[in-house]
């Protein structure tokens, strides 16, 4: 009896060394891959800018802050139409009202509760040559406060097809040279991943005041190219 187990088990490793050797050799080789990456970008003259402000009162009731601030975000507005700003081009992206308490600096150190409002505005315009006036004159309403002005390009669609396609010859390039200086030939395309953006210009102005006059001094503006570039991520199957 225990001669025939041993004679059945053997047969059974045998049958699934067999199976095993069987199913190795239906597998398909692993196959090869070359990878490669490339960029392609383009220097751009900026034609819009974007301010950012936020205009902040504060009172001592709720009501009152609010009031003031509606009155300053208009005469804000107002500015900004009057130097030719299309009021559609002026956006509000916050607003919020809160309290918080602080002493009044008398010997009796009383506590008083504030109330503060903000705005944020956002206006977009591509009349540079106003940039610096507007910014001056925005200084002189005491509840505004210029957070960044940023310099981009608004149409970076238009560039897209060039760099991208510059970005992925070069990848391709790249991933034949490779094949060809190790001696395989290209399969079909693995892989390919493509990220296309574009950076912008922003500072936060200080805008100073003359001494003499008391008019704030327009700040002269010379923003730098803005670079728009497309990168590609590449690979290619090698041939068995």
């Amino acid at each position: 009896m225990k001669k025939g187990l041993k004679i059945l088990f053997s047969v059974l490793a045998l049958t699934l060394l067999f199976a095993q050797n069987a199913f190795a050799a239906e597998l398909p080789p692993q196959a090869g891959v070359i990878e490669s990456s490339a960029s392609s970008s383009i220097s751009v003259e900026p034609d819009t800018v974007q301010l950012s402000l936020m205009v902040r009162t504060e009172e001592s009731t709720g009501a009152l802050s609010q009031q003031n601030n509606a009155a300053a975000v208009n005469q804000a507005i107002d500015l900004l139409v009057s130097e030719g700003i299309n009021k559609d081009s002026i956006k509000t992206t916050n607003y919020s009202t809160y309290s918080y308490t602080k002493t009044d600096g008398d010997k009796n150190a009383n506590e008083l509760t504030v109330y503060s409002t903000n705005s944020g505005l956002e206006v977009k315009f591509n009349q540079f040559d106003k940039v610096g006036e507007i910014l001056s004159k925005l200084a002189g309403i005491n509840e505004v406060s210029i957070n960044s002005v940023n310099y981009s390009v608004q149409d970076t669609a238009k560039y897209k097809q060039q760099l991208v396609s510059a970005a992925i010859a070069d990848a391709k390039q790249n991933i034949q040279y490779s094949a060809d200086a190790v001696g395989v030939k290209l399969d079909k395309l693995d892989s390919l991943s493509i990220n296309f953006n574009s950076d912008f210009n922003a500072f936060h102005p200080y805008v100073s005041t003359d001494s003499v006059s008391g008019a704030a001094a327009p700040q002269p503006q010379n923003p730098d190219k803005i670079t728009i570039s497309a990168t590609v991520n590449m690979s290619y199957f090698v041939q068995q």
